[in-house]
């Protein structure tokens, strides 16, 4: 984000940026974020997001890292008994379900997948700060509860991708073919509890 002087930055305005980049990568494609489409979207000047963002790859990969906080900030790193770890696996997993079964993540992979044009420097960076960010702050995260002697965790990378499978099993695929999903409004939650429970029970200290 390029710095400037003078009077403040008006934060509301950075969220308005955002939302507008994101309402357009998902429902048109990364060639339809352009910094005047954004502009014109979010309701503010060619100027005032030229003072924020100096290109289009710098703003996508903002909205690619918004996104991923919007999940990360659910785990908090003060965790102090088994209990508080399985209520932030919950939140933690119930905005990643949501996320991945909701109309906005289908359309966003139809776009990818159509966009044959996307320069692959683009396309990984993409992966590189959205799901890749997210995943390997989880599984940091995950390692240090084991570290805590919350879980037995030897091996954070493969239980934090045996979780990524456990909460999704077949429903994003069901989306992608136009499917309704399995879980869904208020069942993500029980599915996600039904989850956490078995993964902490495969996660249990030895003896325990």
């Amino acid at each position: 984000m390029t710095a400037t002087s003078g009077r403040p930055i008006d934060r509301s305005k950075d969220t308005a940026i955002l939302l507008a980049a994101r309402k357009l990568l998902i429902q048109e494609g990364v060639g339809a974020v352009t910094m005047e489409a954004v502009a014109a979207e979010a309701g503010v000047s060619k100027a005032t997001l030229y003072s924020r963002y100096s290109n289009r790859n710098e703003l996508i990969e903002a909205v690619l890292r918004a996104q991923s906080d919007f999940f990360i900030e659910s785990l908090n790193p003060d965790i102090r008994n088994p209990d508080q770890l399985v209520e932030a696996l919950v939140s933690f997993s119930v905005r990643l379900l949501e996320f991945l079964c909701s109309d906005d993540h289908i359309c966003l992979m139809n776009t990818l997948h159509g966009h044959q044009g996307m320069p692959d420097d683009l396309r990984h960076r993409m992966y590189e700060l959205g799901p890749q960010a997210t995943c390997d702050q989880f599984q940091q995260w995950l390692g240090n509860a084991g570290a805590a002697g919350l879980l037995y965790c030897p091996d954070p990378d493969a239980s934090g991708e045996l979780l990524f499978g456990m909460l999704v099993g077949m429903d994003m695929l069901r989306r992608m073919f136009q499917q309704p999903p399995k879980h869904a409004g208020l069942q993500i939650e029980s599915h996600v509890r039904n989850v956490i429970r078995l993964f902490m029970l495969m996660h249990q200290q030895p003896g325990g």
